[in-house]
């Protein structure tokens, strides 16, 4: 029986640990090639070679969603490693534990960069690497 993802590949940012890599694990168990993100070198090795181990196809790409260089690493990850993208999950995200009205300038714009800000980097259409990403495998944002 085939599998359902067999033949796709998939981009989670956040996938080292938590949801992101059950969300990994789950994919890759469905046929999906894994690109791991996180922004530790471990936790992404570790989720990656998990993938491998059960029969998987996967590759890690270390570093956070906010770097300015980081949606066109990532994309270029999958574009060489598996030859395209099928499926995007934006699962990066953290807080800190404070109520809004504690948290400083800094923290606030932290969150909102990785929650928001980071998003709009892989579909701008100024961004090179939107291009290679859903129009030329005709997927649908």
């Amino acid at each position: 029986m085939a599998q359902k993802l067999e033949g796709k590949t998939a981009l989670i940012t956040g996938s080292g640990r938590g949801i992101g890599r059950q969300l990994a694990l789950m994919l890759a168990r469905d046929g999906a090639k894994i690109v791991v993100n996180d922004l530790d070198q471990e936790p992404a090795d570790t989720t990656t070679a998990d993938i491998i181990s059960e029969g998987g196809e996967a590759v890690s790409c270390v570093g956070s969603v906010t770097d300015e260089t980081f949606a066109e690493r990532f994309v270029a990850s999958a574009n060489e490693t598996f030859g395209g993208i099928d499926i995007i999950i934006n699962n990066a995200g953290y807080t800190w534990d404070s109520v809004i009205q504690k948290m400083t300038d800094e923290q606030w714009y932290a969150i909102l960069d990785c929650h928001l800000t980071d998003r709009l980097e892989f579909f701008v259409p100024h961004n090179p690497s939107s291009k290679n990403m859903c129009w030329q495998r005709g997927c649908k944002v």
